[in-house]
C-alpha cells in the first residue's frame, strides 16, 4: 500500500485497538484484543485468531447495553461468520462501530483492497491475467480448425457496438457484421447470440448465449435476428451437393428462456419479451423457470436466518431452512443444465440460452452445463478458463451483485435512549439507498453450489476439492484480487487491473497441491463403455453446503423424518410411493391399533396439544397374537376404546393422506385434502374386528348396554374437537345430532343414505354416524338394512319388510331393543330408493366438504339412561374464537 494512502485510511479509524473484548460465535465466547487495521478488523486471542475484510461485511448492528452492562456490536458477513463483539463502555462500541462503517462503505472502485493489496513474498506464478486468452480457448473447442461454420468478429473490439459484451465474438462464418448491427437493435444491451461453446464430441453441437428480444406488446420482429438464429441452428446439418440444407437431420433445437413463463410475458409490458416461435424455423422454445436475482436474495436470508438459530438455540430450524426454498433454486439451475446436457450430447443439437439481459441465469447454465460436458473444465485450470469466459468475459456484473460499492453496508445503531430514533434508524437501513441493493444477488453462489452438487455426485470426477470453491467465494467479497471487481470486461480494462491489481489465479496457482482433489481420476472421462467424460446433474440428489455454511452435515442435513428437503424438487407423494396400495381408504384402513389406558390418559391422538407421556400408538396385532383374552362386544374393546382406536389410527394416517393431496393448484389440493381426510376417518372407524356375518362388531343389545355402563368412567368424559370451540359440547348429543343433520326437534331423525354402494361421506358426517352408533345402538337398527319394521311403534312388525314411518321414535322405558343387526352386508349397503323416500320424503342432503366445526364422539353422559330424551338446553353465549391461519396456506 502506498504511504500516502496508507495515511488516509488510518484518519477513518478512531480506535486502533481495544483490550478486553468478549466475542461470541456460535455456542463459544472470547475475550481478547480488538485491533483495527485499514483493511481488517483481527479478533487476537491465544486459542482463536480471527481477521474479517471489511469488504466481506455484510451489516453491522449496534445494539443495546445488555443485563450486565455490556455494549454488543453484531457482525455479519457474505462468508456466513456471524460474531457478537461486547465490550465495556459506549465510547469503545461507538468508535469501533464508526470505523467499519466508514472502511467498509466506499464510493470508488479504486478505493477497494485490491489496488492496494501488494503480495509478500510474490506469488510463484504470473501469468493469472493471460489463463484465459479466446482465441485460444475457441480453437481448442474446433473454432476454425475442426469446424468451418463460425468465425471470429472484432465488431466490439472497442466495446461500443455492445459495452457488456467480449472483445471478440464468435459468429455463424455466413452472418456479417452488418447483420449482426442490425439483429442488435431486437436484443436487450445489444446482446446478440453468440458462441459459448462448441461441443468436443462432434464439433458441431453448440450453446449460445444472448438477452431477451425486444418484442414488446407490437409483437416486433427482426429478420436479421431470426436469420442469425437460423444460421446458427444450421451450422451442424449436413448440406447437399448443390450446398442446400438437408432439413430433418436434427430436430431439437432448442431456444432456452432461463425464466418462469410469467416472467417472460411480462417483460413485453416494458418492451421486451420473449420469442415469438411462429418467426424462428426448426426450433422450439422451453422456459427452464429460474427465478430472478430478488427472489434469489430473499431465499438466501431466510437461509441465514435459519443459519443463525442454530448459534441461539443450539440447533437448525429444519423447517426454517426448507421454507426458504434454497435447495429448490439450486435444483432448478441443474435442471436447466440438465437440459440443455442432454440436447448437446445425445441430442447433438443447437441450444441458445437467455434470460433478461443475459447475465444472470444464462451465466449459471451455459457454465454448470460445460462443466457436465467437458472434462475440461473439471480441471483446476479449466475451471479458471471457463469463470474468466462465462463470467468476466461474458460481462457478469460482479460489482452490483457482490454490492463492493455500496453506500448503505445495513448498519443500524440502536439508542439507549430515544425509541423514535431506532425506528428511524431500522426504517432507514431498509429504504436508504434501496436501488444499490435490490441490485445484490448470489447469482455467483448459486454456480459455486452447483459445481458442488455435481462434486459431491461424482467425487473422483474433478480435479479441484471444496476447498478452492469455498476460497472463491470468499474471494469474491474479499475484493483483494482484481478479477471479481468489475461489471464487465469493458470496466475491467478501463482501470487497468492488469497491471493494478493482483490476479486470484496466481495465488491459486501458487500453491495448487492445497486445491487438487486426492481421488481425482482423469482416466475415468477416457474410458470406454463409461459415459463419454459427459456428466448428468441428478437434482434430487443434491444437500445444503455445510462447509460454506460454517456448519456440519449433521446440523443442516441429517433432516427429521417428517421433512423431506427435496420435496420441492420431487413429485408429489402418492399413494403408491407411500406404500398405501391402489386402495387408498382400504391401506389406511388396513393397520390397527391400540393403546393401553395408561398410555392413553396423556396421549393426544389428534396433535392438539402435547404431552411429555405421548407414546406411539402400537399394533394390537401383536396382543392378539398372545392370545388376550376378548371381551364380548366390539370385539375386544370398549366403546371409548373403539372410539380411541379409531382416533389413534385417524393420527396415525392423516399426515399420510395430507402430505398425498398437495401437487397440483390450491384448488386442486383442498379437494385433494377432503378426500383424503375422508378416506381416513372413514378406514379408522371401522373395528378391526368386524367380520361380513356381523359389521359392527355388536353381538347383542345386552353386551352392549353392559359395556356401555362399565366403561363409564370419569376419565372416557372427554369431548375431542378438531382445534375449534367446545360450546358444541354444552349441548345434549340428540341435539346436536338433529341440528347438525336436519335441524328436526329432538324426537327422532330421518334416516337416510344415498342409493351408492360407497356414498361419499364428508367429514361432518362420519363423525356424527359414530357417534350416533356409539352412542346410541338402537337407532342404527334401520329397518332396510335389516328387513324390519320401524323400531318403538308406528311402524309394523319387526320382521316385516317395509311398513312404517320413516321415524325413529325413541322408547320411552329406557330399553333398547334386542333384535341384531343386519348381517347381508358392509357398513353402508345398498339401499331401496323407493322405500327411502316413502320413509323420509326427502333424503337429507350431505356436506360437501368436511365440518371442523363438528364435535368428535363423546363417552356416555352419567346420570341419564340411554333411551331417556333432555329437554333442548338454551343456546350458550357463543365465545369468540380466535382465528387461526388456515392449514392449507403454507409456503
Amino acid at each position: 500500500m502506498h504511504r500516502a494512502d496508507k495515511a488516509d485510511a488510518m484518519d477513518l479509524i478512531k480506535i486502533a485497538k481495544v483490550q478486553a473484548v468478549q466475542l461470541e460465535k456460535g455456542q463459544s465466547t472470547y475475550i481478547g484484543n480488538l485491533h483495527l487495521t485499514p483493511h481488517h478488523l483481527i479478533f487476537d486471542h491465544p486459542d482463536l485468531e480471527i481477521w474479517i475484510s471489511y469488504h466481506t461485511i455484510h451489516s453491522v448492528e449496534k445494539g443495546l447495553p445488555t443485563l450486565f452492562n455490556a455494549w454488543p456490536l453484531n457482525i455479519r458477513c457474505y462468508n456466513f461468520v456471524f460474531i457478537t463483539l461486547n465490550f465495556q463502555n459506549e465510547k469503545d462500541v461507538t468508535d469501533v462501530y464508526e470505523s467499519i462503517q466508514k472502511l467498509t462503505c466506499v464510493s470508488s472502485v479504486e478505493q477497494l483492497y485490491a489496488f492496494f493489496y501488494a503480495p509478500s513474498p510474490p506469488f510463484s506464478t504470473s501469468d493469472g491475467w493471460q489463463i484465459y486468452d479466446p482465441l485460444v480457448e475457441y480453437e481448442r473447442m474446433g473454432v476454425g480448425s475442426k469446424n468451418d461454420q463460425w468465425r471470429f468478429s472484432d465488431l466490439n473490439q472497442s466495446f461500443t457496438f455492445s459495452p457488456t459484451y467480449p472483445h471478440l465474438l464468435v459468429v455463424p462464418l455466413k452472418i456479417s457484421d452488418a447483420v449482426l448491427s442490425y439483429a442488435a437493435k431486437h436484443r436487450s444491451k445489444a446482446r446478440i447470440p453468440a458462441l459459448s461453446y462448441l461441443h468436443w464430441n462432434n464439433m458441431k453441437a453448440s450453446i449460445t448465449r444472448s438477452s431477451q428480444p425486444m418484442v414488446g406488446l407490437k409483437q416486433n420482429r427482426s429478420i436479421q435476428d431470426e436469420k442469425l438464429i437460423e444460421a446458427i441452428f444450421l451450422t451442424n446439418i449436413p448440406q447437399s451437393s448443390p450446398g442446400h440444407p438437408i432439413y430433418g437431420s436434427t430436430a431439437t433445437n432448442l431456444i432456452i428462456d432461463a425464466r418462469p413463463t410469467a416472467n417472460a410475458v411480462a417483460n413485453t409490458a416494458v418492451g421486451a419479451g420473449t420469442e415469438n416461435m411462429e418467426n424462428y424455423r426448426n426450433c422450439k422454445k422451453i422456459y427452464s423457470g429460474i427465478e430472478n436475482i430478488h427472489v434469489m436474495r430473499d431465499s438466501l436470508g431466510k437461509l441465514v436466518e435459519a443459519l443463525q438459530e442454530i448459534d441461539s438455540k443450539g440447533s437448525v430450524s429444519k423447517v426454517a431452512l426448507q421454507k426458504s426454498g434454497w435447495l429448490k433454486h439450486i435444483g432448478a439451475i441443474m435442471d436447466g443444465a440438465l437440459m440443455i446436457v442432454k440436447n448437446i450430447h445425445i441430442c447433438n443439437s443447437h441450444v441458445l440460452v437467455h434470460c433478461s439481459d443475459g447475465w444472470d441465469r444464462t451465466a449459471q447454465l451455459t457454465s454448470v452445463s460445460q462443466i457436465c460436458l467437458d472434462p475440461y473444465y473439471r480441471t483446476l485450470r479449466g475451471f479458471q478458463v471457463l469463470v474468466e469466459k462465462e463470467w468476466c468475459s461474458f460481462g457478469y456484473k460482479f460489482m452490483d451483485r457482490c454490492g463492493h460499492l455500496s453506500n448503505d453496508k445495513n448498519f443500524v445503531a440502536l439508542s439507549a435512549t430515544n425509541a423514535a430514533a431506532n425506528t428511524f434508524a431500522n426504517v432507514q437501513s431498509k429504504f436508504y439507498n434501496n436501488k444499490h441493493i435490490r441490485e445484490t444477488s448470489p447469482v455467483f453462489q448459486q454456480f459455486l453450489e452447483c459445481v458442488f452438487q455435481i462434486m459431491h455426485q461424482n467425487p473422483t470426477r474433478f480435479e479441484f476439492n471444496e476447498y478452492f470453491l469455498t476460497q472463491l467465494h470468499y474471494h469474491v467479497y474479499s475484493c483483494q484480487f482484481g478479477n471479481f471487481l468489475f461489471n464487465c470486461e469493458r470496466e475491467r480494462r478501463h482501470y487497468m487491473a492488469s497491471t493494478k491489481c493482483a490476479s486470484i489465479w496466481d495465488f491459486i496457482n501458487s500453491d495448487k497441491e492445497v486445491y487438487l482433489n486426492k481421488s481425482y481420476q482423469a482416466s475415468a472421462d477416457k474410458a470406454r463403455g463409461g459415459d463419454g467424460g459427459v456428466l448428468f446433474p441428478d437434482s434430487k440428489s443434491i444437500k445444503y453446503w455445510a462447509k460454506l455454511f460454517g456448519r456440519t452435515d449433521e446440523e443442516l442435513n441429517a433432516l427429521d423424518d417428517l421433512i423431506n428437503s427435496t420435496s420441492a424438487l420431487s413429485e408429489r407423494m402418492t399413494p403408491e410411493m407411500l406404500g398405501l396400495g391402489a386402495n387408498y381408504a382400504e391401506s389406511i384402513g388396513s393397520t390397527d391399533v391400540e393403546s393401553t389406558l395408561d398410555q392413553r390418559t396423556d396421549y393426544d391422538p389428534l396433535g392438539i396439544g402435547s404431552s411429555p407421556t405421548m407414546s406411539r400408538p402400537v399394533s394390537s396385532y401383536k396382543a392378539r397374537a398372545g392370545g388376550a383374552p376378548q371381551s364380548p362386544g366390539l370385539g375386544s374393546e370398549t366403546a371409548e376404546d373403539s372410539w380411541q382406536k379409531s382416533a389413534d389410527n385417524l393420527a396415525a394416517k392423516l399426515p399420510a393422506a395430507i402430505s398425498g393431496a398437495f401437487g397440483g393448484g390450491f384448488v386442486d389440493s383442498f379437494n385433494r385434502l377432503t378426500m383424503n381426510v375422508r378416506d381416513s376417518w372413514y378406514a379408522s372407524t371401522t373395528p378391526s374386528s368386524v367380520s361380513s356375518a356381523n359389521p359392527y362388531g355388536v353381538e347383542n343389545s345386552s353386551q352392549f348396554k353392559e359395556m356401555r355402563s362399565s366403561s363409564a368412567g370419569p376419565q372416557q368424559q372427554r369431548s375431542a374437537t378438531l382445534g375449534r370451540s367446545s360450546s358444541n359440547r354444552l349441548r345434549s348429543p340428540v341435539d346436536r345430532e338433529l341440528k347438525s343433520i336436519s335441524g328436526m326437534p329432538a324426537v327422532g331423525i330421518a334416516h337416510s343414505q344415498s342409493a351408492s354402494s360407497s356414498p361419499k361421506h364428508s367429514l361432518s358426517d362420519l363423525t356424527l354416524e359414530h357417534e350416533l352408533n356409539q352412542s346410541y345402538p338402537y337407532l342404527d337398527q334401520d329397518p332396510l338394512r335389516s328387513g324390519g319394521g320401524a323400531v318403538g311403534g308406528g311402524g309394523g312388525g319387526g320382521g316385516g319388510g317395509g311398513g312404517g314411518s320413516g321415524m325413529y321414535k325413541l322408547p320411552l322405558n329406557g330399553s333398547s331393543p334386542s333384535s341384531s343387526r343386519s348381517t347381508s352386508n358392509a357398513r353402508h349397503p345398498p339401499l331401496n330408493t323407493n322405500s327411502s323416500q316413502e320413509l323420509t320424503g326427502k333424503s337429507t342432503p350431505r356436506v360437501s366438504t368436511p365440518d371442523l366445526t363438528t364435535t368428535l364422539p363423546t363417552s356416555s353422559s352419567e346420570g341419564r339412561q340411554i333411551g331417556e330424551v333432555e329437554e333442548p338446553a338454551p343456546e350458550p353465549v357463543k365465545v369468540p374464537v380466535k382465528e387461526l391461519p388456515h392449514p392449507l396456506f403454507v409456503e
